[in-house]
């Protein structure tokens, strides 16, 4: 017969049984700590990579349509017509050697550089046409507000973009007369895209052609439809008030601004002035 066990022995096994019971616990709250751990540096080296990509995507410059320099373009005599110059200083084409450069800050919501280029748009189109100005526009962003939400004046400088970006810089003098000529009132909803898209093939712009900046098969009418120049106009409308355009039109003459565009005679003599210098 099994001797039965003795109080000291059921109190040793008992004790036994507690201390395996407690040393399981501990090993169990051990590796409960150890996960936990692990998954908070996981989770705060999530963060760190994510504010990273923000940071990084924040303070990276948008992409810049093929063809424009600094928020602008610039045409410039070429041949029997005007080209698009990347580089008006190194690379004027058939400008005169003293041809001055005429730089025009406008707004497609502004109702003076409507004005503006009513009065003068032709006369400056003859003038580099018979080399003797470049003329570079920076279509900007300032009105906005005035679109009903629509973002109008972000949208029509993103449509010269496209065309320009998609090889079609000759149909941009021609095009930005006839956003100007139908101007909308300010207040309203701004032309719709399908409106500007319309008005660009008015112009001669195929607007099925492929842009050369997106990775991905993007024709001119995606690149209205999807803004895709968008942060590239917000960034160049910030980079010319931060070096310190007040407004539109604002007419530069090799860099110094005009005092009376409205002017006509004044306007065109100032210009011809800065070719003798």
């Amino acid at each position: 017969m099994a001797k039965k066990p003795s109080n000291t022995d059921r109190r040793a096994a008992a004790r036994e049984k507690a201390r395996q019971i407690a040393e399981a616990q501990a090993r169990k709250q051990k590796t409960a700590k150890r996960v936990l751990y692990i998954g908070v540096a996981l989770v705060a080296a999530l963060v760190l990579v994510v504010v990273g990509v923000l940071i990084y995507q924040s303070t990276k410059p948008a992409a810049q349509p093929q063809g424009y320099t600094e928020g602008s373009v610039t045409f410039v005599k070429d041949g029997d017509g005007v080209a698009l110059t990347e580089d008006p200083a190194g690379d004027s084409k058939d400008a005169k050697d003293s041809a001055p450069n005429v730089k025009v800050f406008l707004d497609y919501q502004c109702p003076a550089c409507a004005q503006f280029e009513g009065l003068n748009g032709k006369g400056l189109g003859k003038l580099v046409a018979d080399g003797d100005i470049s003329l570079t526009f920076q279509p900007v962003a300032l009105l906005d507000n005035q679109s009903g939400g629509t973002k109008y004046s972000t949208r029509s400088a993103n449509l010269m973009m496209c065309v320009v970006d998609s090889g079609q810089a000759d149909k941009f003098q021609e095009l930005s007369l006839s956003l100007f000529s139908n101007q909308p009132e300010g207040g309203g909803t701004g032309l719709d895209d399908q409106k500007m898209l319309d008005l660009a093939k008015e112009a001669g712009v195929d607007v099925d052609k492929k842009i050369n900046t997106a990775e991905d098969d993007v024709t001119v009418k995606d690149c209205v439809n999807n803004i895709q120049f968008e942060d590239f106009v917000t960034q160049s409308t910030k980079e010319a008030l931060n070096g310190g355009l007040k407004g539109t039109p604002t007419v530069q003459v090799n860099g110094e601004n005009v005092g009376d565009w409205s002017d006509q005679q004044s306007f065109f003599a100032e210009i011809l002035q800065a070719q003798k210098k």
